[in-house]
């Protein structure tokens, strides 16, 4: 990617995060309720005239493009708010739940890797064998499985029938994330292992495989130092694109696993009415999705100069 076109998507990543906030500020602002009403439903003393005035004094009286347009100069200057929730600042609440969301997808994604790429090239070399097969039906079960079910199931097999490991997780106690992980790594498995085959076949039918195979080349050198290199590019596609899914996926694992990740903040900031916190955090989101597809252009680049040098 030259340096021109990777400027060119950093100013694209920064005009999708400037729409994405007055979306979802707009969204947010047409939720039922605010945290005045909150409050004067939740405190008998205070008074219609005291709300007034705390919404004056917040500016919850103002439109809702004014509100927007305020909370983002403020943002801007490194001032993202206050979480009504935890009573700290939102930067403060997000940055720790989002090191422990990044500590599991990493965790997750390692563990996909690791099983699906020696399966995915184990059934590309023995297309249609008894091996081959028994991967399939493997993939097969893995997406037909729901995450949350799984889970569980898990939960059932490990916890309340053995006690062999804990039910909540925490960063802090490497033993408790074994389930998690497990199960936001089960549904990627089997798409990895899908892909990984499809696209080694292919490479694996080139024609410069057979002029390796032709010159003498190992079967090892052929998969592994010709076939799996030019086989990654679909693979990278769909690992970006899973991230933004697997984001997402967190909120329900987190949500079973108590686990103190961005999933689980995000909806205790929604159900809580919690704007601040909620708009940051999704922004925050946003971001991390827009960086992983960028990721992806360079990671093409790398893996295929050509591309790199039409970017």
């Amino acid at each position: 990617m030259t340096p021109r076109r990777f400027f060119q998507r950093l100013l694209q990543m920064a005009a999708a995060l400037f729409a994405m906030s007055f979306l979802m500020y707009m969204l947010i602002g047409l939720m039922p309720g605010d945290p005045v009403d909150l409050m004067l439903a939740g405190d008998p003393h205070l008074t219609p005239a005291d709300a007034a005035r705390l919404k004056a004094l917040y500016g919850l009286n103002q439109p809702l493009v004014s509100r927007w347009a305020h909370w983002l100069m403020q943002t801007l200057h490194g001032d993202a708010g206050f979480s009504r929730l935890y009573y700290q600042p939102v930067m403060q609440v997000l940055w720790p739940r989002l090191a422990h969301t990044a500590l599991l997808m990493a965790a997750a994604l390692l563990l996909t890797l690791c099983i699906a790429v020696p399966l995915g090239v184990a059934a590309a070399r023995w297309p249609r064998s008894c091996a081959d097969k028994a991967i399939n039906v493997f993939c097969l079960s893995g997406l037909s499985l729901p995450a949350f079910w799984l889970a569980l199931l898990l939960i059932d097999f490990f916890v309340v029938r053995h006690g062999w490991l804990p039910a909540s997780a925490s960063p802090r106690h490497p033993l408790s994330m074994v389930l998690p992980v497990v199960t936001l790594a089960a549904g990627g498995i089997a798409v990895y292992i899908r892909h990984l085959r499809a696209s080694m076949i292919a490479a694996l039918g080139a024609d410069y495989i057979k002029t390796a195979a032709a010159k003498g080349c190992s079967p090892a050198r052929i998969v592994w130092g010709h076939a799996f290199r030019n086989a990654l590019a679909p693979v990278v596609t769909v690992l970006m694109i899973d991230l933004g899914a697997m984001i997402g996926g967190t909120v329900v694992i987190e949500e079973i696993f108590a686990y103190p990740g961005m999933g689980k903040l995000m909806y205790d900031a929604i159900m809580g009415n919690d704007y601040n916190l909620a708009m940051v955090g999704f922004l925050l989101l946003t971001a991390c999705v827009l960086a992983a597809n960028l990721a992806a252009d360079i990671l093409y680049a790398l893996l295929d100069p050509r591309v790199g040098r039409e970017a």
